[in-house]
């Protein structure tokens, strides 16, 4: 069907204007809360690199454990139900939160403790959101409405990164972090508004029977084993130096929130414009151009290693948000055409299990790193590390030979 039909079909269909303007809200206040978290736990009295490796390292660890979970609860309940709810009570965290910057009561371990909860909540959300996309719109429209939603994402992520470094710049992280709270609220109740449309899966079998099974499915791809185990390191160096490394570099050189701000936005403005380009681009080898496109992410790193000036920085770290764009919507798409469609909140959820389950150690060590053999050699690791994961997974056959035309069940033999 030709591109400009699919679009035809995905802005007449209420349901997914519905979800592009949920994820677009979410979304600023997701572009939001890493600056406002970061800098706002700096600024505390005696606050440290590694003060904010706990708290970010709080809320990681509880989404890598619960993550199997909320794919079995995803697929019980329904997506769209499950996400809408899980967003709202969310919601009330964050503005705890906020409020806790606001009085100036904020602690490491108040922070920690409701970064777990939240931590939790994002556990059951995130298998959910992945799912949800093959229940609104029909198989045909399945890439450019990845595509689309992408955009609706990262266009979120762009003003919350511009809204996120004005707010901390002006009037603290406390008020930030309220806006990304209103922003959980408002795309929860759009998304209840459209809950008939993920049908419950009720397998008949015990919990632990449905997490047993979702992992036999995940395990028999093996293009989707190699690919989640070469992601999840690649998150634990990206977390580790976007979210810690990065904002105490850019506190010392860059101009601190702002300049920090400024280099994410650019990241955001290139995942906007690499989900314009995959939802018309259709490539034979998916796995194979989007993995080697992710080598991107290493020559930022070098750029932040060398200290180069903020502009190639914020050029480095543009690209990097296009090729990562590239390969996020291939791989939504391979999943969601290539796994039963009854097990894909499951599979979804071992897949961010699997790659998310490292960004803890990111995080935790992250601090550490950069405090004890300075930014230079922190960088320069992480950048290491990164390449070889990406290319350590192009040795796979079953990576190299996935095609983006669905050949049935490309199972272990």
């Amino acid at each position: 069907m030709p591109e400009s039909s699919s679009t035809r079909a995905l802005l007449a269909n209420p349901r997914f204007r519905r979800l592009f303007v949920a994820r677009t809200i979410s979304n600023i206040g997701n572009g939001v809360a890493p600056i406002a978290i970061a800098f706002g736990v700096l600024s505390l009295p005696g606050a440290t690199p590694t003060s904010l490796s706990i708290v970010l390292a709080a809320q990681a660890v509880p989404l890598v454990l619960v993550l199997p979970i909320g794919g079995v609860v995803a697929d019980r309940l329904g997506r769209a139900r499950v996400i809408a709810v899980t967003d709202i009570i969310l919601s009330a965290f964050v503005m705890t939160t906020a409020v806790l910057f606001l009085t100036g009561n904020a602690t490491i371990a108040l922070l920690a403790i409701l970064g777990a909860i939240s931590g939790c909540l994002n556990a059951l959300w995130w298998p959910a959101m992945s799912a949800l996309v093959p229940d609104v719109v029909e198989d045909e429209h399945l890439q450019p409405a990845n595509a689309f939603v992408s955009v609706a994402s990262n266009g979120g992520l762009i003003a919350g990164n511009a809204i996120g470094g004005l707010l901390v710049a002006l009037v603290g992280s406390g008020w930030a972090i309220a806006v990304d709270s209103i922003s959980f609220l408002v795309a929860g109740a759009l998304v209840f508004s459209m809950r008939d449309v993920s049908k419950p899966h009720k397998s008949g079998e015990s919990t632990l029977t449905d997490l047993a099974h979702g992992w036999r499915v995940f395990w028999s791809y093996r293009w989707v084993v190699v690919i989640v185990g070469s992601f999840s390191f690649i998150v634990m160096v990206w977390r580790g130096a976007e979210e810690v490394m990065g904002p105490v570099l850019a506190r010392e050189i860059y101009g601190g929130a702002a300049g920090w701000a400024l280099i994410m936005a650019f990241q955001s403005i290139g995942l906007l414009l690499g989900a314009i380009v995959a939802s018309r681009l259709r490539v034979r080898r998916p796995l194979v151009i989007g993995l080697l496109a992710t080598l991107m992410l290493p020559l930022w790193l070098i750029t932040l290693a060398l200290e180069l000036p903020l502009g190639w920085v914020a050029v480095g770290s543009f690209a990097f948000g296009v090729s990562l764009e590239l390969f996020a919507v291939w791989w939504f798409t391979a999943m969601q055409t290539n796994i039963p469609r009854e097990a894909l909140s499951r599979v979804s959820s071992y897949d961010a299990m699997g790659s998310l389950m490292f960004g803890p150690i990111g995080l935790a060590l992250a601090g550490p790193l950069i405090v004890g053999v300075g930014a230079k050699t922190a960088f320069l690791i992480a950048a290491g590390v990164s390449a070889a994961a990406v290319l350590g997974a192009l040795l796979f056959r079953s990576v190299r030979q996935l095609s983006s035309e669905p050949a049935g069940m490309q199972a272990l033999s």
